[in-house]
C-alpha cells in the first residue's frame, strides 16, 4: 500500500520551544495512529524577535517550494498576515493558534484558506459581557494594555456597557513597564476591576495595588486572560493583606492523557495540539472518500496576485471540512472540546470555564448560547473567613442581654434575638463563622445627598466594613442600586399603630345619661305637678264622683277615687308605660290624661332612642379604619420613620392616597417623623389617640403583643420584604439564598418568628369591635338600673316590714296578747306558704247584728266596725 507523505510547515519563535515541542509530539502521536494511510512530516521555521514581515514571507515561500500541505502559525507576535495571504493564493491551508485581529470584510476575502483555533474575539467579547452581567456588576473599572491590538475587539461588549451605565463604567489603559501605581491610585476606593493583561505581568501589577487598598476581602477582580493561571498567583498566597476575590476564565479542558504526549498546561500549547489533531482528522476524513494527492511545489517568483494562478484544489476542500463538527466524533482527542468555525475561519464553538485561580476550583461554565451553568454543587472548597454581620439594636431582632455585663459575656454571646438565631441557623447550613457588629448610630441605611454617602447598615456594606447586613432591613430600589440582597426571609406590609384607650367603667348612673340633669328635674317636677293637677281637676269633675256601693241605688254619699295616692300612681304608670288599674271616665279627665300620655310617649321614646349611644364609648378614632380614612382627616396626626422604607413608599408612590398621606405628613408642624420605631411607639402612647404611627406589621405585631395600650388599625398595605444585604458580587450570596430556602422548607423560619413575636404573658383585654351600628350593652353600662331596682326593693321591704311590725302591735293590743306572741302568731301564718286564706279574728262582740234604722245609722255603724276589723288582713 502506497504511503502518502504530507509535509506540514510551522512557524515558531525561538522562545516558543514549549509550543514547538508540543507540535512535534502531537505529530508523532498522529503518525502512530494513521494506520499506514499517510504520514505527517513537520518542517519548522524558527523566527527571531527582530524578524519582520519580509523575513516571514521568505520563510513561507521556502515552505511552499518544499510542497507543504499546511502551514501552522505564526503566533500573534509576528504581527503580519503575509502567511495567510500566501496560503490564500496557493490554496494551502493556514492554521493559526493565537489571537489575531479580526479584519474587515475586504481583508477577510484574502484569508479564505485560514482558520484560527483560538476563540473568535467577538465571541469572547460576548462571553465576558455575559459573565459581568450575570454577576450583577453595574459599576466597575475596565483596565487593558493599550499596546494590545486585540484588546478593544475582545472587550467591545463590555465597553458598550458604558452607554447603559453612565458614569459607572470607567476605562483605564496602561503600557508594559509603566509605573502601575498611578493606575491603581486612580481607582482607589473602587471595588470591582476587570483586568485584561498578559500573565507575565499579573503578579507585579497586583503587588503594586496592595498599598492602595485594592486587595481587601470586599474587592473583586475579574481576569480576562484565557491562560490557565493555576500556580501563577502562588507568590501572593501568603500575603495577609491580599484577600482579594478573584474570578478568572479559561477554555474548558478535557484533561486528556495521550500516549507519549504530555503538553504543558498552557493555553497555546493546548491549542497547537488541537490544531494538529483537527488537521489530522480532516485528512483522515478526506482520504477515506477521495484520492489524495500531495500538493504541488509553489515558487513565490511565479505568483500571480491577480488570482489566475491555479490553487491546490484539495486545500480548499480540507479548509471547508475543518469547519464541520469533526471534533464531536473525536472529542476525547482534543484538549478544549468542540471546535467549529464560521465562514471566515474564526472559531465560534467553545466553552469558557469560570474559576477561582488562587485555589483552582471551578465556579461556572459559559456556553456559546449565552447560558452560564453554575458548578457550586461540585465543589466543597470554601475560604476560611470570619464573616462580619452588621446589624442594629432593636427588639425583637437584635437585643443585648440584660445580664451581659454581670455575667461578663463577650462577642456574640452578649446578644439575643431573631437575627441572632437566624444567623446561627444559616451558619449551620453553610458552615461559616461570624461575629456581630452593631452599627454606629443604630441606623438602617439612609443616603445623605449633601455628602453623597450612605450611613447605617447599608453604609457598612458599601464601605466593605461588613460582609452582610441583617435586621428588619427592607429591600428597596435605592438600596438595590448600591448593594445586593439575598432572597427574602420574611414578608410583611405596612399598617397603622394606634392608641388603645383603656376600657372606661361607666358610672352607676350611666342609664341617666340620655337626659341631662335639668331634663330629669323637669320630668320629676312634671310628675308631681301633673299628679296634683290631676287630683285638683278630679275634685271639680262631677262625673268622677261615684257611688261606693253600686247595689244601693240611692246612696247617701258618693266618693272620688282620684285621691293624691291614685293620682300619683296613674301619672307614674303612664310615663313608665306600665298602665293603671283605674281610668278616668269623664271627657274632661280623659282629655287631660290623653295630653299627658302624649308627653309620656315622647319622653319614653326619646330616652330609649338615645340610651345605647350614651352607654357606649365615644372614640375619636372609631371613624378611622385604614390609610384612606387617615389621609382624609385633619384631627389625628400621623407619621413614620424619616428616610426609611415606609417613608420612601409614600414619597415615591404615584397612588393618590399615598401622595395625599405624604403631603399631610410633610405639611405637619411640628414634624411627625421619627428616627426609629421606638420613638414612634412612645409618641403614640404619649398623645393618647391624637397621633398614629405608620410602621411595618412585624414591628407593629411585636409592640401590640406587649402593650395593651396599642392596637393595629385597618388592613395591611404595601407588601415588603426583609432580606440580608451583601456587597455586589459576593460569592457567598448564592449559598445564603439556598440556606434561607432550606430553613423555610424545614419550618424553621416560622418557628423563629413565633418564638420572638408571641407573648405568652399577654393579658390584654381589648374591647371587641362590633360591626353593628350600636354595640351591645354590657353590665357596666346598665348596672345603675339594677342598683335603682335593688334600692327600690329595699325601700319597699323596709316600709313593708315596718307596716308589718305596726300591724303586729295593733293585733297584740286588740287581742290582749304580748307583742312577741302576736309577732310569732303572724310569722307562723306567713311561713305557711301553701295557705292563701286567712281567717278574720274578732275579739268579743265587736260586730253585732243591729236592726236597721230609718236614717241607716245602724248600717253605717256595722260597716265601719267591719272595715276596722278586716282592714288588718287586707
Amino acid at each position: 500500500m502506497f504511503l502518502l507523505l504530507f509535509c506540514e510547515g510551522a512557524f515558531f519563535y525561538e522562545n516558543e520551544f514549549e509550543i514547538e515541542e508540543t507540535f512535534q509530539k502531537t505529530v508523532e502521536f498522529v503518525n502512530s495512529q494513521s494506520a499506514n494511510e499517510f504520514s505527517l512530516e513537520p518542517i519548522i521555521m524558527r523566527l527571531k524577535e527582530y524578524d519582520n514581515s519580509l523575513f516571514i514571507e521568505k520563510y513561507a515561500c521556502d515552505l511552499l517550494e518544499m510542497g507543504v500541505a499546511a502551514i501552522f502559525g505564526p503566533s500573534s507576535r509576528a504581527n503580519s498576515d503575509i502567511v495567510s495571504v500566501l496560503s490564500n493564493i496557493t490554496g494551502i491551508p493556514n492554521i493559526l493558534f493565537d489571537a489575531v485581529n479580526e479584519e474587515s470584510e475586504q481583508h477577510k476575502a484574502g484569508h479564505q484558506l485560514t482558520v484560527n483555533i483560538y476563540p473568535a474575539q467577538h465571541v469572547l467579547s460576548k462571553a465576558y459581557s455575559d459573565i459581568v452581567l450575570n454577576y450583577g456588576w453595574k459599576k466597575f473599572n475596565l483596565v487593558y494594555d493599550v499596546d494590545d491590538d486585540t484588546a478593544p475587539m475582545r472587550l467591545q461588549d463590555i465597553l458598550q456597557l458604558r452607554d447603559i451605565y453612565i458614569d459607572a463604567v470607567r476605562v483605564r489603559k496602561f503600557r508594559k513597564g509603566d509605573d502601575y501605581r498611578a493606575l491603581w491610585k486612580s481607582m482607589q476606593g473602587d471595588k470591582r476591576v476587570i483586568l485584561d493583561c498578559s500573565a507575565d505581568i499579573l503578579v507585579e501589577m497586583l503587588n503594586v495595588s496592595i498599598p492602595f487598598e485594592m486587595t481587601g476581602q470586599f474587592n473583586h477582580l475579574f481576569l480576562t486572560n484565557l491562560e490557565n493561571l493555576e500556580g501563577i498567583l502562588e507568590p501572593l498566597r501568603n500575603n495577609e493583606t491580599f484577600a482579594l476575590n478573584i474570578t478568572a476564565v479559561r477554555l474548558r479542558e478535557n484533561h486528556i492523557n495521550m500516549v507519549n504526549t504530555e503538553p504543558p498546561n498552557k493555553l497555546l500549547t493546548n491549542l497547537i495540539h488541537d490544531a494538529v489533531m483537527l488537521y489530522y482528522f480532516t485528512l483522515k476524513n478526506v482520504s477515506a472518500n477521495y484520492m489524495v494527492e500531495e500538493p504541488p511545489q509553489y515558487s513565490c517568483n511565479n505568483f500571480d496576485f491577480n488570482g489566475s494562478m491555479q490553487r491546490w484544489p484539495l486545500g480548499e476542500y480540507i479548509r471547508r471540512i475543518m469547519g464541520h463538527t469533526l471534533t464531536y466524533l473525536n472529542e476525547t482527542y482534543f484538549q478544549h472540546g468542540h471546535i467549529q468555525f464560521d465562514d471566515y475561519g474564526y472559531r465560534t464553538e467553545f466553552e469558557i470555564e469560570i474559576y477561582e485561580p488562587m485555589d483552582n476550583y471551578s465556579l461556572a461554565v459559559w456556553h456559546t448560547n449565552g447560558h452560564i451553568s453554575n458548578e457550586h454543587a461540585l465543589n466543597n472548597i470554601t475560604k476560611k473567613i470570619v464573616y462580619k454581620v452588621a446589624t442594629r439594636i432593636g427588639a425583637p431582632y437584635f437585643m443585648e442581654r440584660e445580664d451581659a455585663d454581670e455575667a461578663e459575656l463577650t462577642g456574640n454571646s452578649r446578644y439575643i434575638g431573631y437575627v441572632v438565631d437566624l444567623i446561627e441557623e444559616l451558619s449551620k447550613e453553610i458552615q461559616f463563622e461570624y461575629v456581630f457588629v452593631p452599627v454606629p448610630g443604630n441606623g438602617y441605611g439612609k443616603y445623605n445627598k449633601e455628602i453623597k454617602r450612605w450611613d447605617g447598615i447599608i453604609g457598612e456594606i458599601i464601605n466593605n466594613d461588613a460582609h452582610m447586613g441583617i435586621c428588619d432591613l427592607t429591600i428597596t430600589q435605592a438600596r438595590k442600586d448600591v448593594v445586593d440582597f439575598s432572597v427574602p426571609f420574611m414578608t410583611l406590609g405596612i399598617s397603622i399603630l394606634a392608641y388603645e384607650k383603656p376600657l372606661e367603667r361607666k358610672p352607676w348612673s350611666a342609664f341617666l345619661e340620655p337626659f341631662q340633669n335639668e331634663v330629669w328635674m323637669y320630668v320629676m317636677a312634671s310628675i308631681f305637678i301633673i299628679s296634683f293637677l290631676y287630683f285638683a281637676i278630679s275634685r271639680i269633675t262631677v262625673g268622677d264622683w261615684e257611688n261606693p256601693h253600686p247595689c244601693n241605688k240611692n246612696p247617701d254619699v258618693v266618693e272620688n277615687r282620684w285621691n293624691i295616692s291614685n293620682s300619683i300612681w296613674i301619672t307614674i304608670g303612664s310615663i313608665m308605660t306600665a298602665g293603671c288599674d283605674i281610668l278616668p271616665t269623664h271627657s274632661r279627665m280623659r282629655i287631660f290624661t290623653t295630653m299627658f300620655w302624649i308627653f309620656a310617649i315622647i319622653i319614653n321614646n326619646s330616652y330609649t332612642a338615645n340610651m345605647a349611644a350614651f352607654l357606649t364609648n365615644s372614640k375619636m378614632e372609631s371613624s378611622i379604619n385604614g390609610i384612606t380614612d387617615l389621609a382624609g382627616q385633619n384631627e389625628v396626626k400621623f407619621g413614620t420613620i424619616e428616610g426609611g422604607s415606609t417613608y420612601s413608599l409614600f414619597a415615591e408612590s404615584n397612588e393618590t392616597i399615598y401622595r395625599l398621606a405624604f403631603n399631610r405628613m410633610q405639611g405637619s408642624e411640628p414634624s411627625v417623623y421619627t428616627k426609629d420605631n421606638n420613638e414612634g411607639v412612645e409618641r403614640v402612647l404619649k398623645n393618647n389617640g391624637s397621633y398614629m404611627f405608620l410602621m411595618e406589621t412585624t414591628s407593629l405585631e411585636y409592640n401590640t403583643e406587649r402593650n395593651c395600650k396599642l392596637k393595629m388599625l385597618g388592613e395591611t398595605f404595601g407588601e415588603k420584604h426583609y432580606a440580608i444585604a451583601v456587597p455586589f458580587g459576593a460569592e457567598y450570596r448564592h449559598s445564603l439564598n439556598v440556606a434561607i430556602l432550606r430553613l423555610a422548607e424545614k419550618g424553621i423560619l416560622p418557628a423563629l418568628k413565633q418564638k420572638w413575636w408571641k407573648n405568652e404573658n399577654n393579658s390584654c383585654e381589648h374591647e371587641a369591635e362590633s360591626e353593628k351600628d350600636t354595640p351591645d350593652l354590657t353590665f357596666d353600662n346598665v348596672r345603675g338600673i339594677f342598683y335603682t331596682l335593688y334600692v327600690g326593693i329595699f325601700i319597699a321591704y323596709v316600709i313593708g316590714i315596718t307596716d308589718f311590725l305596726l300591724y303586729c302591735h295593733h293585733v297584740a293590743a286588740e287581742e290582749g296578747l304580748t307583742f312577741k306572741e302576736a309577732f310569732l302568731k303572724e310569722i307562723e301564718f306567713v311561713l305557711k306558704v301553701w295557705n292563701n286564706k286567712k281567717p278574720v279574728s274578732i275579739k268579743g262582740d265587736s260586730v253585732r247584728s243591729k236592726s236597721p234604722t230609718a236614717n241607716g245609722e245602724s248600717d253605717k255603724s256595722s260597716l265601719k266596725s267591719f272595715k276596722s276589723i278586716t282592714s288588718r288582713y287586707l
